[in-house]
């Protein structure tokens, strides 16, 4: 089942983004390239947009989770889903089936993406996915209360962490002016 965010939707999303940071425009080229709902849908290859929530808490720390199959603490995230409508909506929703943190415990805190990253992701031969790409979109959420409850099908842990347990420098950098 196609996800149905629009296209329209991720280029305003870019267009935000380059607007706060044009010294990455070089790094959102594949997303730049996507002319079509397709890029959205995880069988789209060599790769497809995600989206990940940055949760900050009051004290500054962020919220990672232990990812199983990957075997490293991330950000929450994935793919779209069916029901997803926005790419913050998408973040969200991920951020809640990973940690167990009510929708309600979450605030975005700006409609645009803090960042946007391509990585690589290995195969998956248990379910039949050659290596690929992820086009990550960020979001930047804050948490003033909630329980973290992982979902053990999701991930093996969700802690709050130092900022600079993040994976990108560039991500930790814009952080501080939070």
């Amino acid at each position: 089942m196609p996800v149905p965010i629009a296209i329209a939707h991720l280029h305003e999303q870019l267009a935000a983004y380059l607007d706060r940071y044009p010294e990455s425009e070089g790094d959102v080229g594949p997303l730049l390239a996507l002319d079509s709902a397709a890029g959205f849908e995880r069988a789209t290859m060599p790769g497809h947009v995600t989206a990940s929530a940055i949760v900050l808490d009051a004290a500054g720390a962020v919220l990672l989770i232990h990812h199983r199959a990957l075997d490293r603490w991330f950000q929450p995230g994935g793919h779209l889903e069916p029901d997803d409508e926005t790419l913050p909506g998408a973040a969200l929703r991920e951020a809640v089936e990973e940690t167990g943190l009510r929708p309600a415990d979450l605030e975005l805190l700006d409609p645009a993406p803090i960042h946007i990253d391509v990585h690589p992701i290995p195969a998956n031969p248990r379910r039949g996915e050659g290596a690929h790409d992820h086009y990550d979109v960020r979001y930047l959420f804050r948490c003033a209360s909630g329980e973290l409850n992982p979902r053990a099908e999701e991930v093996h842990a969700a802690e709050w962490r130092p900022v600079i347990d993040l994976d990108n420098a560039d991500l930790v950098q814009r952080l501080k002016s939070y």
